[in-house]
């Protein structure tokens, strides 16, 4: 009889999990706040310098990853044509907050030659300067109106609007302001698992609403939801809102981003990649509607894939079942382990390149 018990007790423990315990943020990166825009719709921090010594980061990462034709490669691209700091060494940390009102703003950290810097403007008839009180000179990208300047020898601020570098001029390293003012967004960072490497970070519920659209619109195949969710859960009244949905996919999506508080994404890089995705709900009967969600969705893709008709998986399948979900009081926890066992499904997903 004990060693039934003792059979029963091992099953029960090997099927619980403890709560995570998130990370703290950094005394130097909270210390940055003050100069980010205080309602972002989005916030995103990467620790090159942190990512760069892992063995991940030198298997499988190189600048192309991030330097895609869009904002942020922009962003990229001409700090390392100005300063010869890169992703490969030299920029160290990037925040980056924007808002639904257009303010965006930069913050680099890192070893900049400023020397390097001078002989760029000089050649360069593309930026211009202007001068502010205090000695300090803004440049200005003029075809995008990109506008940088710096706050101390490692650390640049930049924003494509003027009102927020000058916003950024003003704040001195004890003033209380930018996103140190928004207590909302400043405890859902605190509750995000990993800091020191990797996260992302939305409290806007439009914002949320968009997350939740794309990954619904994007199921491949088209999944039954009807057949996993807990619609009884779901307000009817709002099933006319989205139209290019099918009639239970709109209440889905409609009731969920009201429920959900925050998105995030984290990740811990070191031999592997350890990818959280969280989703901070308002109470816990809206994260055990959610956890149903996404477990029933995944369920069902496991079921009409060709792996369950003993065909080759594609690479997004692949991915798909590797997911692992977990609820937790009223936090909803995707996690995924990149390794060398599933990272050219990873590669095949446009996620990660091998370096050139």
């Amino acid at each position: 009889m004990k060693k039934y018990l003792l059979f029963f007790l091992l099953i029960v423990l090997a099927g619980c999990s403890s709560k995570p315990s998130p990370e703290k943020i950094p005394s130097s990166v909270k210390s940055v706040f003050n100069l980010l825009v205080e309602k972002p719709q989005f916030i995103m921090y990467l620790n090159f310098g942190n990512m760069r010594n892992t063995q991940f980061w030198k298997d499988n990462i190189s600048d192309s990853v991030f330097t895609a034709d869009n904002t942020l490669g922009g962003i990229f691209n001409t700090f390392r044509e100005a300063t010869g700091a890169s992703l490969s060494g030299g920029l160290d940390e990037l925040y980056y907050t924007n808002s639904w009102t257009g303010e965006n703003a930069f913050v680099l950290k890192g070893g900049f030659d400023r020397d390097k810097l001078n002989l760029f403007v000089k050649n360069d008839s593309t930026i211009s300067k202007k001068e502010y009180q205090g000695g300090i000179t803004v440049y200005i990208k003029k075809e995008n109106n990109l506008q940088f300047f710096f706050k101390d020898n490692y650390t640049i601020c930049a924003s494509n609007y003027t009102e927020q570098i000058e916003k950024m001029l003003n704040t001195a390293d004890t003033t209380k302001s930018g996103l140190l003012l928004n207590d909302e967004v400043m405890a859902a960072i605190e509750k995000i698992n990993y800091k020191n490497n990797l996260w992302m970070l939305t409290t806007e519920k439009t914002f949320i609403r968009g997350i939740f659209l794309n990954f619904i619109e994007s199921k491949n195949p088209r999944l039954d939801t009807t057949k996993s969710l807990p619609i009884d859960t779901i307000d009817n009244d709002n099933a006319h809102k989205t139209d290019s949905l099918n009639k239970t996919d709109k209440l889905i999506v409609n009731e969920l981003f009201k429920q959900v508080n925050s998105v995030s994404l984290s990740a811990k890089m070191k031999n592997d990649l350890d990818l959280n995705v969280q989703f901070e709900c308002v109470d816990v009967k809206s994260a055990d509607f959610l956890n149903k969600l996404i477990t029933g969705m995944i369920t069902l893709s496991k079921f009409t894939s060709p792996a369950s008709k003993n065909v080759n998986p594609s690479a997004s399948e692949k991915v798909m079942e590797s997911l692992k979900v977990s609820s937790y009081d009223s936090s909803v926890q995707i996690d995924i382990l990149i390794n060398d066992n599933n990272i050219d499904d990873f590669r095949k997903n446009s996620f990660l390149k091998k370096p050139n």
